[in-house]
């Protein structure tokens, strides 16, 4: 709702600019005109010159609200868009307006203008640029550290809380960061009035939410992709539990895990509404196991909550499937009416349970040549809104 309301402020003050100039002849507020020399206004046509900026501003004063429609209508980047289209329609509104100068000052007025509209671009461009780059997360012994544009550093003691949330919490706007489409980033406040330091790089799916003991605003991260966010959440998690143990004497590993829910490879089923999947070796079909998902089967479609499925901690549930070295394995999703093609994404579960990225050829892959067990998970995503899924499978290497 405090989105909505700035975007109509603007619109707001916008037309009424440009209905002040163009109705009501207040050609001073037009820049340029009211600090030109007297002698070169008197060979301006000034009502033409209103009419002309009067007009665009009220063009202009409606894109926003446009982009705000867009936005709500599904298009991630709407109001980047209405912005966009803002910004261009002010740069042709001064380009244009240079043909009311006279020809002595036109060519200099248009040299001008350019140029220093070619500095601002280049400097916002590049101060864009650089806060929308993806943050560096690095686990160090004491601390949890997050790289680039603001950055900070946390303390393990300094955690009170640490949750893998299922949706994004509703925001009110925001006070100081970048919204870019589906990067968020910076500082931002809640619908519920609280502050928030924002990592994000997907709109939906899961998020990190860690709270301090010694600051009120919370943390919010995640990854475009989903296992990526629950691979850094379980790592942090790992490390949090670790100086836990090592803080607490007498505390045994039987103690703690008498408190961790039970769980069943019957919690992994694969919905019978979801798309067909298949891995194929030769002519042997292999097993597998749903992961996360964010899928509606609607073009569109917006889901509430990621359905969580197998993650790192579960894959002694993984059956595993017998291949000889560098064979090639065929990734089949089926088409869903109105989604867009399937794409894959692959990777590879290492021995810190961390995620790496494995050569995939469209939808095909190639077994490693070492002899071993080796973990994958791959993404497919049928785009449109939320409708991606991931599958986990074991690979026994045996030559």
């Amino acid at each position: 709702m405090t989105e909505l309301i700035i975007i109509l402020i603007v619109c707001v003050l916008i037309l009424f600019t440009g209905v002040l100039i163009k109705y009501f002849k207040a050609y001073y507020l037009i820049s340029g005109y009211n600090t030109a020399p007297r002698e070169v206004k008197k060979q301006i046509d000034a009502k033409a010159l209103g009419d002309f900026i009067g007009r665009q501003l009220m063009i202009a004063a409606f894109t926003p609200l446009l982009g705000y429609g867009l936005k709500r209508t599904g298009l991630v980047w709407g109001i980047e868009v209405g912005f966009g289209l803002l910004i261009f329609i002010i740069i042709y509104t001064v380009i244009k307006a240079q043909k009311f100068n006279p020809p002595e000052v036109k060519n200099k007025s248009v040299t001008i203008i350019l140029l220093i509209n070619l500095i601002i671009f280049i400097g916002v461009g590049a101060g864009i640029a650089w806060t929308a780059m993806p943050p560096a997360f690095n686990l160090e012994s004491e601390q949890f550290t997050i790289s680039g544009a603001y950055g900070v550093s946390i303390k393990y003691d300094d955690i009170e809380e640490l949750n893998l949330a299922a949706e994004i919490p509703s925001l009110s706007m925001r006070t100081n960061g970048l919204g870019l489409g589906p990067i968020l980033k910076g500082h931002f406040q809640l619908e519920d009035q609280s502050k928030a330091l924002l990592f994000l790089r997907s709109a939906s799916g899961a998020v990190i939410i860690i709270k301090r003991h010694t600051k009120p605003e919370i943390i919010m991260i995640n990854y475009k992709d989903a296992t990526e966010t629950r691979s850094l959440y379980h790592s942090l998690n790992k490390k949090l539990n670790r100086d836990e143990l090592s803080r607490e004497e007498g505390t045994s590993t039987n103690q703690l895990t008498q408190n961790v829910p039970q769980i069943s490879i019957a919690d992994f089923d694969y919905p019978p509404d979801y798309p067909k999947f298949e891995i194929r070796c030769d002519e042997q079909q292999l097993s597998w196991l749903k992961g996360d998902s964010n899928f509606t089967g609607k073009p569109g479609g917006i889901i509430g909550n990621t359905m969580f499925g197998i993650n790192e901690d579960h894959t002694n549930f993984l059956m595993p499937n017998l291949v000889k070295p560098e064979t090639k394995l065929i990734f089949t999703a089926a088409a869903v009416p109105g989604l867009n093609n399937p794409e894959y994404k692959l990777h590879m579960l290492d021995k810190d349970n961390l995620f790496l990225t494995y050569p995939l050829n469209n939808n095909a892959m190639v077994a490693p040549k070492e002899d071993g067990e080796y973990v994958f998970i791959i993404s497919v995503d049928w785009g449109n809104g939320d409708n991606s899924i991931s599958y986990w499978f074991k690979l026994k290497v045996n030559s």
